[in-house]
């Protein structure tokens, strides 16, 4: 999605993902599914990661060091999605602290022309060798600053 495409209800977002509905995405009362709301967002907190440089590389793997993990996430779901349908998530970072930081992410539907979910995601910053949390690196912290939540 170009910049000036942008939703007026994603211009606080620096940040925008396109995700499709596809027609397996819908359960037996046709719609989409609960769980694929988590999916859409797991999708944009990926993408979101790549600027990071922080727990894939190239090939999608996960490196054998200091990476990020989810530890808590949640949904409040607006409005029902159904196929067809072209999504953009709008994901920004909403709060930092020196171990982790939250990131928001709101699913806007361009059939339905709104709001369909406002999701959050607590990420940690973990180092997966000794089992424990870390600080977030000085690269990864200016990286997170830039992409917070616009005025």
């Amino acid at each position: 999605m170009e910049p000036q495409d942008k939703p007026e209800c994603l211009s606080r977002f620096r940040f925008l993902t396109p995700v499709q509905v596809v027609w397996g995405d819908m359960d037996s009362m046709r719609h989409v599914n609960n769980t694929r709301y988590f999916y859409y967002c797991e999708t944009a907190r990926i993408a979101f990661f790549h600027l990071l440089d922080a727990n894939t590389d190239d090939s999608g793997t996960q490196r054998e060091r200091d990476g990020i993990a989810l530890a808590e996430t949640g949904c409040r779901f607006k409005v029902s999605l159904t196929y067809p349908d072209t999504l953009t998530i709008g994901s920004a970072v909403e709060s930092i602290e020196p171990t982790q930081f939250k990131i928001i992410h709101h699913i806007y539907s361009e059939k339905l022309n709104c709001i369909a979910a406002e999701a959050t995601a607590r990420m940690v910053m973990f180092d997966f060798t000794k089992g424990k949390r870390v600080n977030i690196p000085d690269d990864y912290m200016a990286v997170l600053q830039a992409h917070m939540l616009a005025d």
